[in-house]
């Protein structure tokens, strides 16, 4: 939640999405509450509700027939301020503390982030003096801040810790983890390759045979593998047709890349997830060995698509 133009929807998109940041710059206000449902690295289930920072939204927020419904079992509340405003008008602050530790008495914690670091007018130092100076005491220690960009992808960084933070107190996605992690770790034992399995819609690592991976939050792997398919499909069609041949559709099998020590593949292993292969060694025999191991037919395949599956 936060006032029109903060960077609430931007956040969501870069983050969960898929979205570049020039692909926000110029979308509609949120009318209302947009709710989306989002599988954080393939693995945690999240309702996510980007409210519309218009004053007739807020005003419904607050309003005594919506205040429960809106503010009621919240699991990561995120409150966003853009630091190129006036820092001394913060009255939805107030408000949105008070009804979320209302509603959600629960919560351990409330997000706040600073957005908009990036611009030369920000001063993050003085909206963190002001709202930090605005808490109740019983708040102090449940609010925390965090100066941020959207358009640097500091933002989406720190959503990303907060969702790993969310993940990893979850039981039953730590056991789905586990399981997949296992799976990875067999299919390198056998082909003596580095696995790593990204989600799709956000391009983040759901896991991997090297650990976890830290990157700079604007590296996402951004796939689109099926995108090459239309030319290429439209090339060999013809070239069939003026062959005599029978036209049939064609598929991008996998991608294909090499250095001069060891090769890369990356294969979608159905819409949700795709697999990212890095050989010890360069030789046409592992070219082989890696299209068998990510083949259907591989019976570890099959349990990894059963345990990134289940929900």
């Amino acid at each position: 939640m936060g006032k029109a133009g903060v960077g609430k929807t931007s956040l969501m998109k870069t983050t969960c999405q898929g979205h570049s940041f020039l692909q926000t710059i110029d979308i509609p206000p949120t009318k209302g509450i947009s709710r989306e449902n989002y599988l954080f690295r393939g693995l945690l289930e999240i309702s996510l509700w980007d409210a519309g920072g218009q004053q007739k939204y807020l005003e419904r927020y607050f309003s005594q027939t919506q205040k429960d419904v809106i503010f009621s079992d919240v699991d990561i509340p995120v409150f966003m301020v853009d630091t190129s405003e006036d820092p001394k008008d913060q009255q939805l602050f107030t408000q949105f503390l008070e009804a979320i530790f209302k509603y959600s008495p629960e919560l351990e914690k409330v997000f706040v982030l600073l957005n908009k670091t990036d611009l030369k007018q920000a001063k993050p130092d003085l909206f963190y003096k002001e709202l930090n100076s605005s808490l109740k005491p019983e708040y102090r220690d449940r609010v925390k801040f965090t100066p941020v960009s959207v358009k640097d992808g500091t933002a989406q960084h720190r959503l990303i810790e907060i969702l790993d933070s969310s993940l990893q107190s979850s039981v039953i996605e730590l056991e789905k983890l586990k399981n997949i992690r296992d799976i990875l770790e067999e299919m390198k034992s056998k082909t003596n390759s580095e696995y790593f399995l990204f989600n799709h819609i956000d391009g983040l690592i759901t896991a991997s045979t090297v650990g976890a991976i830290s990157s700079d939050p604007l590296n996402f792997l951004s796939l689109e593998i099926g995108a090459m398919e239309s030319n290429i499909d439209s090339i060999v069609q013809k070239i069939q047709k003026r062959l005599g041949n029978l036209e049939e559709p064609i598929f991008l099998s996998f991608l294909l890349y090499e250095t001069d020590n060891y090769y890369v593949f990356l294969q979608e292993i159905n819409d949700n997830a795709i697999m990212m292969v890095v050989t010890n060694e360069k030789s046409s025999e592992i070219i082989t060995i890696i299209k068998d191991s990510l083949s259907n037919s591989n019976p570890l395949i099959q349990k990894l698509l059963k345990s990134i599956s289940n929900k």
